[in-house]
């Protein structure tokens, strides 16, 4: 099948950048800004118009104020030795206050030190990850302390922390769970057809899972997948609530505001905006139509859209695609979603991920084909962002980042009476990128305080 991602891949070995360069600390000399005005804000989307149109990026001018930053290499986590085939991993931030980390690779998850990498939780090769193969996606779910991966074979795996060994993770449930799939096995409309000859229950996903994000209550679990469908899991009873056709391609990446609505990325280049219905609990539980449903689409990318990602409480948000740019999404009351107010250029191929930083920190961070990661900083008055930082060190196409402030912990550590003593108030941010090859590369970067 042809996706969004496996397009992007592709493409990442034409004129890839140096990825093999010895790294040390540098300041980055490049920075650039886009407006953000209130009359780029009130362009209108429309299917004609595209990210080309947008407010670029581009060389700052002489004079304007941009952040000082410098990164440093820390450490990397090497590729493991498997016979799984593809040895990617996926990465995301676990627990931002005290660093925590979760990396998942084909054979094994773990949970990471986001200050030293050094593995605190390891799930067990025996849990039969390995035969899951390749893994997709990653996220961490803080209410229920679990972590959710999404794999090759269409399923999602839940790990948890094990109460007998807490150095360990167990595989604490896949879904579809069995229970599930037993309660609705006997009844035939509770099939589809997904190819000729074939059928499936709908509560399956048929092809790999390549995007999975929870509600911030708490309550519901969205995947997203390459059979262009959208699924919506009740926690903790794990049982499916919905399927959804969401998009006419493979889908690449799901997102969940705040307020609950759910963000999703195709290859049809387009993001879609889906909303639970305005009705109360008791009519939701009785009623047979979806309780999430189509409320607009996104139309500015002019390639595959391959990942989203919010921030500012959902208030703005970032999608990235194989037209090599990130457009940038304001919420605007009078169209009650979102509209397209800018675009972050500078990667030189497509951008297969992006994370923001827990609340307002205003750091985004970007990884790509072109073996770079990218951090973007939005102004404080939010009306222009700033290229902070270049990273360039991987071999292989970046396909999962992760980002946490670094000096989020040592405020908690020092309120639990560990002195970190350096009297410094710049901002230390710790940038977590995989890549293709199976490598997990760990950065420091540090941005000078206003």
């Amino acid at each position: 099948m042809a996706t969004g991602n496996a397009a992007a891949a592709a493409a990442g070995g034409g004129d890839g950048g140096s990825g093999g360069k010895q790294l040390t600390t540098v300041v980055s000399s490049s920075s650039s800004t886009v407006s953000t005005s209130s009359s780029a804000a009130a362009v209108a989307v429309s299917e004609a118009s595209s990210s080309m149109s947008l407010p670029s990026l581009s060389a700052a001018a002489a004079g304007s104020s941009c952040p000082v930053a410098s990164f440093a290499h820390v450490t990397t986590l090497f590729p493991l030795s498997t016979g799984t085939g593809s040895g990617a991993a996926a990465v995301a931030v676990a627990d931002s206050v005290h660093g925590g980390l979760v990396v998942a690779r084909p054979a094994t998850v773990a949970l990471h030190d986001l200050s030293t990498m050094d593995a605190t939780t390891t799930s067990d090769s025996a849990d039969g990850a390995s035969a899951a193969g390749s893994v997709k996606c990653v996220a961490y779910l803080h209410g229920c302390k679990t972590a959710v991966t999404g794999h090759q074979d269409g399923r999602l795996r839940l790990w948890r922390v094990s109460s007998s060994v807490p150095s360990r993770l167990r595989l604490a449930a896949e879904l579809p769970t069995v229970s599930d799939s037993l309660r609705r096995f006997p009844i035939p409309s509770n099939y589809i057809t997904v190819r000729r000859h074939h059928c499936q229950l709908w509560i399956e996903h048929a092809d790999a899972v390549s995007g999975v994000a929870a509600s911030a209550d708490g309550r519901f679990l969205f995947s997203v997948s390459w059979d262009k469908t959208l699924k919506v899991w009740a926690l903790p009873s794990l049982r499916c609530l919905q399927s959804l056709p969401a998009h006419d391609d493979a889908i690449n990446a799901v997102a969940v505001a705040p307020d609950g609505t759910v963000y999703t990325g195709s290859a049809d280049s387009r993001v879609r905006v889906w909303s639970p219905r305005q009705d109360s609990d008791k009519t939701r539980r009785h009623s047979k139509k979806p309780a999430y449903h189509l409320v607009a689409t996104l139309c500015r990318h002019t390639a595959a859209v391959n990942a989203v990602a919010f921030e500012c409480g959902g208030q703005v948000l970032y999608s990235g695609g194989n037209d090599r740019c990130i457009v940038v999404w304001e919420r605007e009351d009078s169209a009650s979603h979102m509209v397209a107010v800018g675009a972050l250029r500078g990667h030189r191929k497509a951008v297969l991920s992006i994370a923001c930083s827990a609340g307002d920190g205003g750091l985004v961070v970007s990884g790509s084909a072109d073996q770079t990661v990218r951090a973007w900083r939005r102004a404080a008055d939010g009306q222009g962002y700033a290229c902070v930082a270049v990273i360039d060190g991987h071999g292989s196409a970046v396909r999962s980042v992760a980002v946490a402030l670094a000096t989020a912990q040592k405020k908690h550590r020092s309120v639990e009476g560990a002195d970190d003593g350096d009297g410094n108030d710049d901002e230390e941010w710790r940038l977590c990128s995989a890549s293709f090859d199976g490598e997990v590369r760990l950065w420091s970067l540090r941005v000078a305080a206003a």
